[in-house]
């Protein structure tokens, strides 16, 4: 006997059978003893138990137009600005997948297996459930954000259309309206008020104004013309001035403004031009800024003298030219004790010291205009020589996400002194052409010996025009232009930095 216990006996294929009966038997006593309480992540309300679900194909398809149903919600939630990583929920649904086949092949395992990978499924739901909510969050916070960028340093004013003005001046010179009105109509943002100021009564004007304000009335835009009366006996310069006066209060006044976009008959703008002129309205509005206005004009924006779309600089010269003043500059200019306004030459008047009191003007280094006027003109087409090679700003410049605040006063001034005084300083406007690097020449005055602005102007091309002791786009006396990226410097010899 004792042998016998020591030997090892052979299972014959009667013994297989029973053992794999009685382990069958033994499974199908675990399954069908399990009932949850609560349903499982992958059972719905109505099934019975895991293994009745896992075991009926018109279920597993079901649960499979679920997943698709899942997928089609997070992607109608998703916005391509989003910063919500997606691929969470592809990982959360390929897992998914994984565990209901996994489920299904564990079906002869034991019960604590099949708990674990319930755990496991229960977290891919939870996954699906937070990226689902995070894509739906981030869909909120772009739907609030404003339209102008709240990330842009420098904000445009959100109700910069209903509190701003165009004023566009003409004569009788119709065909140059219909071009300028032709480039603004794309433009001009809807809502933005028009008006049409007119000197004299010329038919072709009165008709071309009238197709216009039908087309500017479908696009969202009110177009008002008012009709100035001339007096006899003025020259053009009185005329025109006394014109711009009765045009701005009615501009002012008709609309109830904030501010007003002055423009003349035959000028054409850039694509941003609206854009550039949103972009510095808070810095306008703004009295620590001391501005008198923007501009879209550089004076020496010929071509060759710039580069850079992007580039706005301060100055203490009025160009005039296309440019946007607020409404308490003009009571302060029609009314004493600095108005009344003048009876001629109104841009002169506006450069005097008495009414621009030391404040400032934004302008950008290529223009935002352009002077296409050859005859009619008041000036008589007299600086066509640089008129005609202005360069208009063709790029769609992104102001809203620009970041100007370099051109805020207290920022300004320090860099700007910094630039002038690092630019090398050469002897004579020869060395300035052939020179490689930044270069800064110098003048002792204005208009009196070889070495005056007025001299050393036309030798480098750039205008040599000088008005109320400020020559033409200088800042603090020193006039900046571009030879490719070079900056050029023309600066006093003695430069008064207060």
């Amino acid at each position: 006997m004792k042998g016998n216990y020591g030997r090892r006996r052979r299972w014959t294929a009667r013994d297989w059978l029973m053992l794999s009966s009685i382990l069958l038997l033994f499974v199908f006593l675990l399954r069908g003893a399990r009932c949850p309480s609560t349903s499982s992540p992958l059972s719905s309300s109505s099934s019975p138990s895991l293994r009745g679900e896992l075991a009926s194909s018109e279920r597993l398809r079901a649960k499979n137009a679920e997943i698709e149903t899942l997928k089609q919600q997070l992607a109608d939630h998703y916005t391509e600005d989003a910063a919500v990583d997606l691929s969470l929920w592809q990982k959360a649904v390929e897992e998914r997948d994984e565990m209901i086949v996994s489920l299904h092949v564990a079906e002869a395992k034991d019960k604590a297996t099949i708990a674990d990978l319930q755990a496991s499924l229960k977290n891919a739901h939870v996954d699906v459930a937070v990226a689902s909510a995070d894509a739906s969050d981030a869909r909120a916070q772009l739907q609030r954000q404003p339209v102008m960028g709240d990330l842009s340093p420098n904000p445009p004013s959100p109700d910069f259309s209903s509190t701003t003005t165009l004023l566009i001046f003409t004569y009788k010179r119709a065909d140059y309206l219909k071009r300028t009105l032709e480039t603004i109509f794309s433009l001009i943002p809807p809502g933005m008020k028009i008006v049409i100021s007119q000197d004299g009564r010329d038919s072709s004007v009165i008709n071309a104004v009238n197709e216009w304000k039908l087309k500017f009335k479908d696009r969202g835009n009110d177009l008002s013309h008012v009709f100035h009366t001339q007096k006899q006996g003025e020259n053009g310069y009185q005329l025109l001035s006394q014109h711009y006066g009765f045009g701005l209060k009615e501009a002012f006044e008709l609309s109830d403004t904030s501010r007003v976009i002055v423009l003349e008959e035959d000028i054409e703008v850039s694509v941003d031009f609206f854009k550039f002129f949103e972009k510095f309205s808070p810095m306008l509005d703004d009295p620590a800024e001391e501005l008198m206005c923007i501009s879209a004009w550089n004076d020496n924006g010929m071509r060759g003298f710039v580069a850079d779309s992007r580039a706005v600089v301060r100055s203490d010269f009025f160009p005039g030219l296309g440019w946007m003043l607020k409404k308490d500059m003009w009571e302060e200019w029609s009314t004493p004790p600095t108005g009344p306004w003048p009876r001629g030459y109104w841009d002169d008047w506006l450069r005097e010291p008495e009414r621009r009191k030391g404040r400032k003007i934004i302008r950008p280094e290529v223009s935002r205009t352009f002077h296409f006027g050859k005859s009619g003109g008041t000036s008589n087409n007299v600086y066509s020589k640089y008129l005609d090679s202005i360069v208009l700003n063709d790029v769609d410049v992104d102001w809203r996400s620009e970041d100007v605040s370099y051109l805020k006063k207290v920022n300004y001034d320090e860099e700007f002194r910094s630039r002038v005084q690092a630019a090398r300083l050469v002897g004579s406007p020869g060395e300035v052409k052939s020179a490689s690097d930044d270069v800064r020449v110098e003048y002792t005055s204005l208009d009196q010996g070889a070495k005056s602005f007025e001299k050393i102007a036309k030798q480098l091309g750039i205008m040599d025009n000088i008005k109320a002791n400020v020559p033409r786009t200088a800042y603090h006396g020193v006039v900046e232009y571009k030879i490719g990226q070079r900056h050029i410097y023309v600066a006093p010899e003695n430069i008064n930095w207060s």
